[in-house]
């Protein structure tokens, strides 16, 4: 029998008490026909080694879950401030955090596989994460590691300071700006107004496009709706 917890600290740094115990149970949730497949221990060892060496999968520190032989496996976050989620480590549609917890991913895989849902055609969770202090240290870092984390993690932010929305309008990253206009059409207030319409005047069509929503949903916040 392999020593889970060494295994586990050998891979990724940590044995997190919530993935230890789910390293060494059995009956993992297998719905071939919706292209469920989580991963016993070995397997899924090899296949977070095989990732060693992205930066970012390093940062998050990542034990792979399943192989739904797509290359984007879910995986569990062992470091950062979100760590004990599962994130969709994918390649198109963009990596989103999925859920909360390994135990609401395993619950979601086995309520999909018995329905006969695909793996790509099941719903993330919405999450509202206190995240504020993290996506400005990352934004002051500005390496692509850094601006990829903060794409990543917008969606389930709870909500940001100003001084923070100030810091992402004017990011060089475009992909960052276009993601702070998402954020912004999904949690809208009225004082965002003035940034979102700066967002829509955005040099880069792709953000200016995503803006569009953000402003109308910051004015409909201003005016009671």
């Amino acid at each position: 029998m392999p020593d889970h917890a060494s295994e586990l600290i050998a891979v990724i740094g940590s044995a997190p008490a919530d993935l230890l115990d789910h390293c060494r149970a059995g009956n993992l949730p297998k719905y071939p026909d919706s292209r469920i497949n989580c991963l016993p221990f070995e397997e899924a060892r090899n296949y977070s080694r095989k990732m060693q060496g992205i930066p970012v999968v390093d940062r998050l520190g990542l034990w792979v879950l399943d192989d739904a032989n797509d290359s984007n496996p879910f995986a569990y976050i062992s470091r950062g401030p979100c760590a004990g989620m599962v994130i969709h480590f994918s390649h198109d549609p963009e990596p989103e955090l999925a859920f909360p917890s390994l135990e609401r991913y395993l619950a979601s895989m086995r309520d999909a596989g018995t329905r006969g849902i695909d793996i790509g055609d099941i719903a993330v969770e919405r999450m509202d994460v206190a995240l504020d202090r993290d996506i400005r240290e990352l934004a002051a870092e500005g390496t692509d590691d850094a601006n990829f984390l903060i794409v990543t993690y917008l969606p389930v932010t709870a909500s940001l300071e100003s001084e923070t929305k100030e810091r992402l309008v004017s990011h060089k990253d475009f992909f960052v700006r276009e993601a702070l206009a998402g954020f912004l059409a999904q949690r809208s207030a009225a004082e965002d107004v003035s940034i979102a319409e700066r967002l829509a005047k955005d040099r880069h069509p792709q953000v200016a496009r995503a803006a569009k929503a953000a402003v109308a949903a910051t004015r409909r916040k201003r005016h009671g709706g």
